[in-house]
């Protein structure tokens, strides 16, 4: 669907639906659940909402900060107009100070999505208005994990799953504000997913032991509110099942096995910080 295309109806709670391909792919038996896919301008991969019904699940809200969190960064053309559409709309912010802060990478805020999910908000350059192909407020949109330790995530990113590294950087005083904290070191490491050239950020915060609060690890399940998942695109899924198996990772689907499905098979792995990540090796098309 095209980023200017209207919303997808949200099907109400009574029609939400159960499958039990679904179950086994989430580990989520006995559930129901809805989803709604969308697409942001200028963004090369989609968007998609999922809530489950009649399974436990957490409704706990991430720190920036704790291992496993994440969060969407979308730079857009005029971040005053989209402020003040948040402002009206009483958006809970996390950057200290409640307002816009300058930092290497423009004017930025985070703020909380109505599950808690973190969001950023950052000015384009105007290089970057300029150059972008579609309308809309969004001009690149990037996503964030924050890890405990970046080599244990890199052998999962880079040397698992092939992202490519393009930067390190020591974040500034500003960055930290930004996340809501006014101590501490932020690492991060900027790498491009394959084939889309999409921008995921890996972050390591380090923080005095005696911070409060203190980072919290998350354990994720697909039906958590504020629950992140990767949705890549893959060639070769037995191969890659193997040497994610032999390389000590997690599973979230039973028995880690993909569900087969006309369009391709699905299979949840887990990252090293709790993250769910789906490899989806779409079916060969007859010619």
């Amino acid at each position: 669907a095209s980023a200017n295309a209207l919303p997808e109806p949200i099907r109400p709670v009574s029609q939400a639906g159960s499958d039990a391909l679904v179950w086994d792919l989430t580990n989520t038996h006995g559930s129901r659940f809805r989803t709604v896919f969308m697409r942001a301008a200028n963004t090369p991969f989609g968007l998609e909402l999922s809530e489950f019904f009649d399974v436990p699940r957490s409704e706990r809200q991430a720190n920036a900060w704790d291992p496993g969190a994440s969060k969407l960064i979308f730079t857009v053309r005029d971040l005053d107009a989209v402020i003040s559409r948040l402002k009206t709309r009483r958006t809970p912010v996390v950057t200290i100070g409640g307002v816009a802060l300058n930092t290497p990478s423009g004017r930025a805020m985070l703020v909380r999505d109505p599950d808690g999910y973190l969001v950023e908000v950052r000015q384009a350059s105007s290089a970057a208005v300029t150059a972008a192909k579609a309308s809309g407020d969004v001009i690149e949109t990037a996503i964030w994990i924050s890890v405990a330790r970046r080599e244990r995530a890199l052998a999962f990113y880079e040397t698992l799953l092939g992202f490519q590294i393009r930067a390190t950087r020591t974040a500034n005083d500003a960055e930290l504000r930004l996340n809501g904290l006014t101590d501490g070191r932020l690492t991060q490491t900027m790498m491009s997913i394959p084939g889309i050239e999409a921008t995921v950020v890996l972050a390591e915060f380090a923080r005095p032991t005696t911070s409060n609060p203190a980072a919290m690890p998350f354990e994720w399940r697909v039906q958590d509110g504020g629950a992140p998942q990767f949705h890549l695109e893959v060639a070769g899924l037995d191969a890659l099942l193997e040497r994610t198996a032999r390389a000590g990772y997690r599973f979230l689907s039973v028995g880690a096995k993909p569900i087969q499905r006309p369009f391709g098979r699905f299979v949840f792995a887990i990252d090293p910080d709790g993250v769910l990540v789906e490899f989806v090796e779409p079916a060969v098309r007859a010619r």
